[in-house]
């Protein structure tokens, strides 16, 4: 792709920038920075509107995170040095950003593009247990209840919590094991879906860069596949994330790298946390000649992206993003909520509603139990969160406003409660790999008030 040109650029930047003290870059570039910023373009959270819509804000927001990504560029953790962009840089590099990509293959053939605020056309559908671990017992099980939904256009390979029956160590020959593992049992929950070409996300198993570097090869993942990189919160990276985009840029692989900004950390309250977030997914751009921007504002208490604020910030860069850049934007539903509750289902409808209607090209989720808890996950929240999107494309921001108010009302007051709810086998039937009657009811009655809210479900 165009932006995918400029790898020996980055690593020379990675090699050749000013030397900083890791603390001194928190606070004297990111902490002492963010305030100022949000002041001098105006930019105020609004409890009452928690799906902006004041076009001008956005586009003071898109200002003060291009200033912020100018200024701090992105620190390597591994020879703490700076990567730094210029503002012009920076605004002739993101214009050529993929505006669309093509993934998987025959049948399961999908193409995803940018989308704008309010856009009509429905977002790509993200399914899977993303970032939560699995008993390998269940994985196949686990992974056909998300592929064999027919609104999945694409899924996420679930954690491996063991390998063969063994422990997983981090930087061990286990740790590529593992890794080929995810592959085989992936495949085969696809193929058992009647989905063997759909394009998978990876490689979740992994912590390190040994099983990208070893699983991204002959025999493991395909080109059709799409593989993830992270930016280490706030605006940093280290050599192994660089290994794995060297490794990724050389084999022309499709790269999705994400930014989870902390909320009441280094970036504040609502206000910074979108300024960063912001910074955050145009440094993908520049650090990782990313193709899809993903973000996950985090909670420091309940570890979730559905507290109100957060929500707001989402909403609020999303559109800041799709107002000024080409990039496809993506949002990853992380609710406290796990399978068997109806929290985890309001929660859904709360952050992917918002996302729909801000412009994120693809929705990602869902990470139930925000990931926590082994096995708290299932195919129908996936639905329910997919459903949610191809419901509210084309709905206006003031009419996903009062829906998104109300999602949040019926569960704002769980959050420091933990629902996490059932695991895989409480809710679904092994063998028909059916949503069980409780769980099915829940689905269904969530629904039915979404809709009567005004969700249009086809």
């Amino acid at each position: 792709m165009r932006n995918a040109t400029r790898l020996v650029d980055i690593l020379d930047r990675m090699e050749h920038g000013p030397i900083m003290v890791e603390n001194d870059y928190d606070m004297k570039v990111i902490v002492a920075n963010v305030p100022k910023l949000t002041k001098k373009y105006e930019i105020k959270f609004d409890g009452e509107n928690l799906v902006n819509t004041d076009d001008a804000m956005a586009d003071r927001l898109f200002e003060a995170g291009l200033e912020l990504a100018a200024l701090a560029g992105v620190y390597c953790q591994s020879n703490s040095r700076r990567m730094l962009w210029s503002k012009e840089e920076i605004l002739d590099t993101i214009k050529w950003a993929p505006t669309e990509v093509k993934i998987g293959s025959g049948h399961d053939e999908h193409v995803e593009y940018r989308r704008d605020v309010e856009d009509p056309r429905p977002p790509t559908i993200v399914s899977g247990p993303i970032g939560t671990t699995m008993q390998e017992e269940l994985v196949i099980p686990i992974m056909q209840s998300y592929i064999q939904e027919p609104i999945t256009d694409t899924v996420i390979a679930g954690t491996l919590d063991s390998v063969y029956g063994r422990e997983i160590r981090t930087k061990s020959p286990w740790e590529i094991m593992a890794g080929w593992h995810e592959v085989e049992l992936t495949m085969i929950a696809a193929k058992r879906a009647g989905r063997e070409s759909i394009s998978i996300g990876c490689v979740e198993s992994a912590n390190s860069d040994l099983p990208e570097l070893s699983v991204s090869s002959y025999g493991g993942y395909r080109p059709t596949d799409w593989h993830h990189i992270a930016m280490i919160s706030e605006l940093k990276t280290d050599y192994q994330l660089l290994n794995k985009l060297t490794h990724l840029a050389k084999t022309d692989s499709i790269i999705h790298s994400f930014c989870n900004p902390i909320y009441g950390g280094l970036a504040g309250g609502a206000e910074g946390l979108a300024v960063v977030t912001v910074a955050g997914l145009i440094m993908l751009q520049m650090a990782y000649m990313t193709t899809t921007h993903s973000q996950c504002p985090t909670h420091p208490f309940f570890l979730s992206d559905t507290a109100p604020e957060i929500i707001w910030s989402i909403g609020m860069s999303v559109q800041a993003m799709s107002r000024n850049t080409p990039f496809m934007l993506d949002v990853l539903t992380s609710p406290v909520g796990g399978p068997g509750t109806k929290t985890l289902l309001y929660e859904c409808a709360a952050v992917a509603t918002t996302s729909t209607v801000s412009g994120a090209a693809r929705l990602i989720g869902v990470r139930s139990a925000v990931g926590k808890i082994s096995g708290h996950v299932s195919g129908l929240e996936a639905r329910f969160n997919g459903e949610i999107g191809h419901a509210a494309a084309g709905m206006s921001r003031e009419q996903a406003n009062e829906i998104v108010k109300k999602a949040v009302a019926s569960y704002k007051d769980q959050l420091d409660k933990e629902p996490y709810g059932k695991n895989f086998p409480e809710v679904y039937d092994l063998h028909t790999l059916k949503p069980k009657d409780e769980w099915q009811k829940m689905y269904d009655e969530v629904k039915e008030e979404m809709f009567k809210l005004g969700l249009p479900f086809k």
